[in-house]
C-alpha cells in the first residue's frame, strides 16, 4: 500500500517570526580571567626560555671582583687559584700547582685535592690524629710565600719533629676573604674535619673596600629567608635584573684595570667615599658566630690577632679597630686569644723586616715560622 508524503510549504515569514536564543553577555570577572590567560602563557614561556637559558642566581659580582685583584697583582688571566662557591663567593681550586718559575706569590703549590694549602691527606688519615684546623685570610694562606713557607706548614713540620704522626695540620687559609665568608664555610670545614682545635685569623681583609656595598649586601636575594618571594625565584625576573645591572656596569667594566689598582689602594688607605667589606659590629657578630658553630662540633677556638706593618712603625692604619674588635670577642666569649701584636712589638726592627716588600701584613719565611712557634704553644697534642 502506497502512502503519499506532503510537505508543508516553508513559510519565510514564521521562520523569521521563530525567538532566537541569546548568548548572555559575559560577565566582568570572566573578561578578566580570559584576558588573563594569553598573559599568563606569554609569562610561562619567558619563564621556561629563561631557565633554559640563565642559570640562576649568584654571587657572581664578588667573585669577578677578586679574579680582577689577582690578576692586576700577577696573576696570569684565565689560570685562577679560586673557583665560585654559591655561600661565600670563592674557594681555593682542589689540586692547583703553578710553575715555579712564576715565583713564590703565584708559583708552586697552591692546593690539595681538598682545596686547602696542606699536604694530601685523607679524612680516614686525619682522624688518626689531632687535627688544627688554620682557617683564615690570605695571612693564613700565607701569600707571597712557598708552599712549605706558610705558617700553618711550618707548624706541620715542627710537630711532626716533635710528635710524629701524631698532628695534622690543616691550613683552610683563602685569600680575600672576611669574616662573612669565614662564617659562611667554616660548619662544612668543621664537618669534614673534626678538628679539636680551630686557629681562627681574620681582620685583614674586613674593613677592606671594594665598592659602595658591604659582602652581606652582595648576597643573592634568594640566599635571605625574608626575601623568599615568588619574584626572587623567578628566572626572567633574575634575567632583567641581571640585564640592567649588567648595562649600568657596561662602563665600568671596560675600566677592570683602574677598579682593580683603585681597590688594591684602599688595602692601604682607604678611600672613605667606598663601604668595608664588613662592618665593625658585623665583624664582631661573625666572629661569636664561628665561636659557636666550634663550640657545637667540640672543637677548642683560638682568635689569632694579626698585626699591620704600618702600627709596628707608628704609622696610621684601618686594621686597629677590628683587632681590638677581635680581643674584646675572644674575653667576652672566655677563649683563647693569640695578640701576635704585642709580640712582633717586642721583636722592634726584625718584625718590621719581616713584612714583604711593598706590603703590610703577608710576611717572609722567618716571620711565618715565628707565627708558626707562638700557635704551637696551643696545640692539644696526646689526644685524639
Amino acid at each position: 500500500m502506497d502512502a503519499t508524503f506532503t510537505s508543508a510549504p516553508i513559510n519565510s515569514t514564521s521562520i523569521a517570526a521563530r525567538p532566537t536564543s541569546k548568548r548572555r553577555p559575559l560577565s566582568l570577572t570572566k573578561r578578566v580571567v580570559f584576558s588573563l590567560i594569553p598573559v599568563c602563557a606569554l609569562i610561562l614561556i619567558v619563564e621556561a626560555t629563561a631557565r633554559l637559558f640563565v642559570a640562576g642566581s649568584s654571587n657572581a659580582q664578588r667573585f669577578e671582583q677578586i679574579e680582577q685583584i689577582i690578576v692586576y697583582l700577577g696573576n696570569k688571566p684565565g689560570e685562577s687559584i679560586f673557583e665560585p662557591d654559591p655561600d661565600c663567593f670563592w674557594r681555593l681550586k682542589p689540586n692547583v700547582t703553578l710553575p715555579t718559575d712564576r715565583g713564590a706569590a703565584w708559583g708552586g703549590m697552591m692546593s690539595n685535592s681538598h682545596g686547602l694549602r696542606s699536604r694530601e691527606v685523607t679524612v680516614a688519615d686525619a682522624q688518626q690524629r689531632t687535627r688544627v684546623l688554620c682557617f683564615g685570610d690570605s695571612s693564613t694562606f700565607a701569600f707571597g710565600v712557598d708552599f712549605a713557607d706558610a705558617w700553618p706548614n711550618q707548624l706541620q713540620e715542627l710537630l711532626d719533629e716533635q710528635h710524629p704522626q701524631q698532628v695534622e695540620v690543616l691550613n683552610a687559609g683563602i685569600p680575600g676573604q672576611t669574616t662573612y665568608q669565614g662564617r659562611q664555610r667554616l660548619d662544612r670545614e668543621l664537618t669534614k674535619w673534626r678538628p679539636h682545635l680551630a686557629v681562627i685569623t681574620f681582620g685583614n681583609n674586613d674593613g677592606w673596600r671594594w665598592d659602595d656595598r658591604a659582602d652581606k649586601d652582595h648576597v643573592a636575594p634568594s640566599h635571605h629567608s625574608d626575601s623568599l618571594t615568588i619574584l626572587n625565584h623567578s628566572r626572567a625576573y633574575q634575567w632583567l635584573t641581571s640585564y640592567r645591572q649588567q648595562m649600568a656596569q657596561a662602563q665600568a667594566a671596560r675600566h677592570q684595570l683602574k677598579w682593580a689598582q683603585q681597590a688594591s689602594q684602599n688595602y692601604f688607605d682607604p678611600n672613605k667615599k667606598w663601604t668595608p667589606r664588613v662592618s665593625l659590629d658585623d665583624f664582631a657578630d661573625n666572629l661569636q658566630a664561628m665561636i659557636a658553630d666550634c663550640q657545637r662540633h667540640d672543637c677548642q677556638p683560638v682568635l689569632v690577632v694579626w698585626p699591620d706593618q704600618r702600627q709596628l712603625l707608628g704609622h696610621p692604619t684601618w686594621r686597629p679597630p677590628y683587632q681590638e674588635a677581635m680581643r674584646k670577642v675572644a674575653h667576652a666569649a672566655g677563649i683563647e686569644c693569640l695578640d701576635l701584636v704585642p709580640l712582633f712589638e717586642q721583636a722592634e726592627d726584625w718584625a718590621v723586616d719581616r713584612f714583604l716588600p711593598n706590603d703590610v701584613v703577608h710576611l717572609d719565611r722567618p716571620g711565618n715560622r715565628f707565627v708558626a712557634d707562638a700557635v704551637a704553644k696551643y696545640i692539644p697534642t696526646g689526644s685524639k
